[in-house]
């Protein structure tokens, strides 16, 4: 006879088996206040309020708008991506719902899966990639460049976060229309130095209070932590700190608008990543099976992969083709880039061409 206080189960055998143990469940954390000032709590709002007397919010609004919580444990880098593309008003030239095109998290599939996304979350690297894709200008930093400092830190900071006080020049628009927000500071850092659970994380800085030198955190994992400040020093030092899944530092990265270093004579400016990457090679879907079987091969010729076996892998089963996977995608949907994509295709038919006329 079973004992009695346990738990128990009838499988389809009539046997009688112990319940699989529940798994322990969490509702937030508490913020370690010896790191961390809660957005919310009395002190939170008079650095809040420090901040707004000295023009320290100038990315906070566009990113408070689009504030959410990432769709997945793992999601904080997506997440945070998401917040930027939306607060900086990047159109995806894609459908999220309905009519409506707006970013959401199983959009950014161009680099990596979101499957194995979902298991290990990504790197400073991948972030970089995913960014690039979406059209965003990317200045990054490796804490373990000669170049990166707390210093730097601070400086990119005050760029993303200190309002320049240019707001009554005759070029910024009607008072009463939303200006876009040309850039934004994201931090990869280590939570164990804030004394917070986890590893490594992503997050958004919003604000920038040059009294109390603070910076405010936008954590995407709300349903762990809250919105929260944290001294520019506290940050930088969790910054600073080894990534184990690549052996480099993490770091920073200032994100802008594709049109953001555009000069007025429609030059870039230095900015030569005016249009989506993924304009080449977006993955069309990162679930699909097709890309699946690519991938296999690809593990398994691991270290002694050239372009004659890759050549052979797309020719060699009836039906399959490279754009299974991959496929041009028209940004922006104009006839002049719809041209440029056309060309593009013709060109690298006809490099395929001959390359197969020469063997």
């Amino acid at each position: 006879q079973p004992a009695i206080g346990k738990a128990y189960s009838i499988s389809s055998s009539s046997t009688v088996q112990p319940a699989a143990k529940k798994m322990k469940t969490f509702y937030k954390r508490e913020l370690p206040t010896e790191t961390c000032i809660a957005f919310a709590s009395r002190k939170g709002k008079e650095i809040f309020a420090s901040a707004m007397a000295n023009g320290g919010l100038k990315s906070f609004f566009a990113l408070i708008q689009q504030f959410h919580t990432q769709s997945e444990p793992a999601y904080c880098g997506l997440g945070t991506l998401v917040l930027v593309l939306n607060a900086l008003s990047i159109d995806p030239e894609r459908v999220w719902k309905g009519p409506w095109r707006w970013y959401e998290e199983k959009m950014l599939n161009c680099c990596i899966d979101l499957e194995e996304i979902q298991k290990t979350g990504i790197t400073l690297k991948d972030f970089r990639c995913l960014a690039h894709c979406q059209g965003l200008g990317v200045d990054l930093y490796y804490c373990d460049e000669e170049r990166t400092s707390v210093e730097v830190f601070r400086a990119a900071v005050q760029r993303a976060c200190l309002s320049i006080d240019d707001d009554t020049s005759p070029d910024s628009g009607d008072e009463n229309q939303e200006q876009p927000l040309q850039e934004c500071i994201v931090a990869s850092y280590s939570r164990k130095v804030l004394k917070q659970t986890g590893s490594g994380h992503f997050t958004a800085l919003a604000a920038y209070d040059p009294v109390t030198d603070s910076v405010l955190v936008l954590d995407t994992a709300r349903f762990k932590y809250g919105a929260h400040w944290v001294a520019v020093p506290k940050l930088y030092e969790a910054i600073d700190t080894i990534d184990p899944d690549t052996g480099r530092s993490r770091g920073f990265a200032l994100l802008s608008r594709p049109d953001a270093n555009m000069k007025k004579d429609g030059s870039s400016g230095g900015n030569d990543n005016l249009y989506s990457m993924s304009i080449l090679f977006r993955s069309r879907m990162a679930q699909n099976p097709a890309r699946r079987k690519y991938k296999e091969f690809l593990t398994q010729n691991s270290g002694s992969i050239s372009w004659d076996k890759v050549s052979e892998y797309w020719s060699g089963e009836k039906g399959r083709t490279v754009w299974n996977i991959v496929e041009p995608l028209r940004v922006p949907k104009d006839e002049e880039e719809e041209e440029k994509v056309e060309t593009l295709r013709k060109f690298i038919a006809d490099l395929l061409s001959d390359y197969g006329s020469t063997k």
